[in-house]
């Protein structure tokens, strides 16, 4: 790895917010899910420098799992590429280009309780 990736590397974990985030949680897979509409701009937007920064065995697994979908993060997303998606991007580049929407939902959403709520009331 070149020094100008090696300090990318830093830089990119050094500013990064520190989430303590489970990216392979079943809760962090449903916040993913519910809150697809805000994080896949976002992904989409970063994925231009995903091959400076991963791995050829991570940017294989990524364009296999994107490849369904030309490339790009599909409109209504799985799952199973949601699990994926940590073992093709390293947590620390997922906190740093979505880990602010996910954060925020698994700790301040209860989407479960207000899903409960909205059923009583019906």
């Amino acid at each position: 790895m070149g020094f100008l990736s090696t300090l990318s590397a830093a830089v990119s974990i050094a500013t990064s917010e520190n989430y303590d985030i489970d990216w392979e949680n079943e809760t962090t897979v449903k916040a993913a899910k519910i809150h697809w509409e805000q994080v896949r701009p976002k992904a989409n937007d970063a994925l231009p420098l995903a091959s400076l920064r991963l791995t050829k065995e991570q940017k294989q697994l990524l364009d296999k799992l994107l490849q369904p979908s030309g490339g790009q993060f599909p409109e209504d997303i799985t799952d199973d590429l949601l699990r994926q998606l940590p073992k093709a991007i390293p947590p620390a580049s997922l906190n740093r280009i979505i880990g602010s929407i996910i954060d925020d939902c698994l700790k301040n959403h209860k989407h479960d309780e207000d899903k409960e709520e909205a059923e009583k009331k019906a």
